[in-house]
């Protein structure tokens, strides 16, 4: 499979990849052999706004001390992320600094909390804006790491427009993850449409969707090269878009008008039908600290696993 395996930083190349996709690959992992960052501690006020704003994604965590098991738990899961690169980490102990970023009515640390450059409801780039997302789930192992590789990634990812130093690592991070991945292909020129952005919204949390343009005369395009990766050829495309979707080790067609959102979304969820919930396991040697369940208060009226709002 074309996905990169995190157990050894080798990527053997099928034979039907281009020059210029292995030299793209070849970047990405350039860039992450020198990923370096930190779990940054963020002491004041103006820290935590630095640290918000230093890269399109910024994760958060808030506690009353640096000690007990959520923040045992929020460390590993940070430290893991922050090796990959592309995704910002910092905590902080500090009142003064965790009560301007907590969720309403009554929250209190410990919490989590995602700084997004992504608008929540379309994916796109917000210029000047950050939405924030507040982890609402369970301090366990598999709920958190949920939490840090959805909101790592936009609602939509969209190939090459969403391309840049800091996406190549996210993408890294979509690609090695084992969460099921919905991939769409349409014609370059012709932008995602709100079908389909509504569909990757309703399957947020159950799959990572992406959004190629494929330029069908162009024998080196990487999107077509995915296409093929996918079982699908360019020639579809003059129907309108395709999508293919991988889970279970392997990819399958889904079967769908290129246009309905809905039948788009009914058909990933036919799929899924009768198979297990993405559940992230600790890497092997962790001891996948956890706090026993303890679940975080929600707003009123929120049923999802985050909640966004704007700064």
């Amino acid at each position: 499979p074309f996905f990169l395996q995190s157990s050894a930083r080798t990527t053997p190349l099928p034979p039907n990849v281009t020059m210029r996709a292995a030299l793209f690959l070849c970047g990405i992992l350039a860039i992450l052999s020198v990923a370096s960052g930190e779990v940054k501690q963020l002491t004041g006020a103006n820290d935590a706004i630095y640290f918000s704003k230093s890269t399109e994604i910024a994760v958060m965590g808030m506690f009353t001390a640096a000690s007990g098991p959520e923040y045992e738990l929020f460390m590993q899961i940070a430290k893991e992320f922050e090796q990959m690169g592309g995704v910002a980490v910092g905590f902080t102990t500090e009142k003064s600094v965790y009560s301007r970023y907590l969720p309403e009515d009554g929250g209190k640390p410990p919490s989590v909390i995602a700084f997004s450059s992504f608008n929540p409801e379309t994916g796109e780039i917000q210029k000047g804006k950050k939405a924030r997302l507040h982890f609402q789930g369970k301090f366990t192992y598999a709920e958190l790491h949920t939490f840090f590789l959805v909101e790592s990634q936009p609602v939509l990812l969209r190939l090459p427009q969403n391309l840049g130093p800091d996406f190549q690592k996210r993408m890294i991070i979509a690609f090695e993850s084992t969460m099921p991945k919905l991939m769409i292909f349409g014609k370059a020129g012709t932008p995602a449409s709100d079908e389909i952005v509504k569909a990757a919204l309703t399957l947020r949390n159950k799959a990572l969707c992406f959004f190629f343009s494929v330029d069908p005369s162009d024998s080196e395009d990487e999107g077509a090269m995915h296409m093929q990766q996918m079982g699908l050829d360019t020639k579809d495309l003059s129907k309108g878009a395709v999508a293919s979707f991988y889970f279970k080790g392997a990819p399958e067609r889904v079967e769908w008008d290129g246009a309905s959102g809905q039948q788009l979304e009914a058909s990933v969820k036919e799929l899924l039908d009768g198979v297990e919930p993405y559940q992230p396991t600790p890497p092997a040697g962790s001891k996948g600290k956890s706090s026993g369940g303890k679940k975080k208060a929600s707003p009123k009226g929120s049923k999802k696993k985050s909640a966004k709002s704007e700064m």
